[in-house]
This record gives structure tokens, sequence and C-alpha cells, in this order.
């Protein structure tokens, strides 16, 4: 018998929901009526498990370039000052097998981190 089958967690499990655009791009939304927040993540299936010897690093060092400005946020300063602007948080990080975008801010400043998010990815 393995842990779940011993613990029932049906209660306390979030809900969430899965969607699947046209272009193969895979949606989760875990709301949650009572949080202020709202967190907006990207993620690719790279890292150093999908790179070879000669790529070694590669997905780390671009998930650093992503933040040094895109087309319509030309520099890290405009990327930055539009998400510390409404005290928002962001990162990014590398794995092994992924690497991910995400900026979490107060929930009435959701569509503004879907479009930065969006824009560096």
């Amino acid at each position: 018998m393995n842990f779940l089958e011993r613990v029932d967690i049906s209660e306390t499990c979030m809900r969430y929901e899965k969607k699947i655009l046209p272009n193969g791009l895979r949606i989760l939304l875990a709301p949650m009526k009572e949080a202020e927040t709202v967190t907006v993540l990207i993620g690719a299936a790279t890292g150093s498990r999908y790179e070879t010897r000669r790529e070694n690093g590669l997905s780390h060092f671009l998930e650093h370039l992503f933040f040094k400005g895109t087309k319509k946020r030309p520099t890290a300063l405009s990327i930055s000052e539009e998400l510390d602007g409404v005290g928002g948080e962001y990162n990014a990080f590398t794995s092994k097998d992924r690497t991910e975008y995400y900026a979490k801010v107060d929930k009435k400043h959701a569509a503004l981190a879907l479009d930065v998010v969006s824009d560096i990815f």
C-alpha cells in the first residue's frame, strides 16, 4: 500500500483545469479564490538533460539572456520597471529537464504579469 492509498487527500487537493490550445501549448489553471496574488509561470522542456556536451550550459545561458530585453521591452531595465512598479516578484530557473520563467503580482495586475512573462519567453 502506498502513501496515497493510506491517506485521503481528496479534500486537500488543489483543483485545476488543463487546456490545450490548437498550437499544442498546454495551460494549467489553478484558481484559489482566497488568494490575493497571481503567479504566471511559463516553462519549456529544456535543461542539461537535453544538452549535448557541446551545448552544455546553453539553457541556463539563454534563461539569463531572456531578461535582457525584447522588442516590446528593449532593455532589462524596462522589463524590471514594469514588474517592480506594481510590487511584483519575478525570476527564472533552469533545472535538468526544464527552464521556467515566472512573475508573481497582486491579482489586479495579472494581465501585466502574463504580458511580461509571455513577452520575455
